[in-house]
Parts: C-alpha cells; structure tokens; sequence
C-alpha cells in the first residue's frame, strides 16, 4: 500500500531524456565500482587498522548510501537520480528489484547517523558494533545492481558501460595460456 503511494504521487517517471540518462548512468557506473572495489580491499585487509581503514569504509559507506538511494527510493530530491527514471514506469523497477534487506536498512542507517552526519547516535555505538558485516552488505546490494543492468534498457546506458562491456567481452575472447599453448604446465587438476 505505500509502495502505491510512493509510485503514485512521488516518482518521477523518465521525463528526462535519453543523453541525461545516458550521462546519469556514467556517474552511477563510477558508484557501482567504487562501491564494488572498496568491498574487495576492504575485505582484503589491506588497509590493516587505523585512518586509511576508516578512509576505504567511510566511502564504503557512502557509495552503499548513495546507491541504496538510487535502487530503492521513489521520491529524493527533484534532482535526484534513481532507478525508476530508467524504466517507463516505477512498476517496471518495482517488478524485477530485490528486496530492500535487512543488512541494507541497517547500512543505510548507519552511513546516516556514523558517517555522513555527525549525531549523538554516534556515542551508542559500542567496540562490538562498530565493525561492519561487509559481506552481507555487498551480496544485497549487488543483487540490486545485477537486477538493473539485466532489466534496464541498453540505450540509456553511457559511455562507460558500453567500454567495461568491451572489455569483458575482449577477455573472454582472449585465450586462456593453456588454450594459447597447451605445452603451458597447468597446476594439478586443471
């Protein structure tokens, strides 16, 4: 029923045009990979601990905030991108979008009050929940992403899509070493 209502009274539908979305879609490329790119470093333990681990998970943060936004909000501000100003209707979104997660709702919360803004909510947060469950986080948040790129019109996708495109595609016609020379030694059981 609220979802209704918010499709209904505050969505705006795709009334901006094709080259807007197009150049739109560029800035929420560069959002899908940062936000995917910090997951792995993150979780990689490069930063080790201290300011350039709370550096990569402060933008962590505001990456997932920001992309939560797009994926899962039908009102924002008037100059907001989101998600259904891709598609026809906000039901065409609505239909083929996961869930809006627990680990989502928590995290968007978090970039909120631990992140973006300073709040007293900060003080409540104890040593045992500062840590953040990236995992759960990024598996959520990429399903949104995948739901996207499978549903979203190709055409209303910029530049940077179409070359991360090429270059997937040039990877996979790049054969492997065994395939360029099958004299290549391969570790056992390849």
């Amino acid at each position: 029923m609220l979802l209704d209502i918010l499709l209904e009274s505050n969505a705006m539908t795709r009334s901006t045009n094709k080259v807007k979305l197009q150049e739109a879609s560029n800035h929420l490329w560069y959002e899908i990979w940062m936000f995917q790119n910090l997951a792995r470093g993150m979780s990689s333990g490069i930063a080790g601990q201290g300011p350039l681990n709370n550096a990569l998970l402060e933008s962590f943060a505001i990456h997932v905030r920001t992309l939560i936004h797009f994926f899962f909000d039908y009102g924002g501000q008037r100059d907001d991108v989101l998600a259904i100003h891709f598609f026809s209707t906000p039901d065409e979104w609505a239909k083929v979008m996961p869930p809006l997660s627990k680990a989502l709702l928590q995290a968007k919360k978090r970039a909120d009050k631990e992140v973006a803004h300073l709040t007293y909510s900060r003080q409540k947060v104890t040593p045992d929940k500062k840590p953040w469950q990236l995992k759960p986080i990024f598996d959520d948040l990429q399903r949104a992403v995948d739901a996207f790129v499978e549903a979203v019109p190709k055409e209303l996708l910029g530049e940077r899509w179409q070359r991360t495109n090429d270059l997937v595609e040039a990877q996979m016609k790049t054969p492997t070493r065994r395939e360029a020379d099958p004299s290549t030694p391969q570790p056992a059981g390849a």
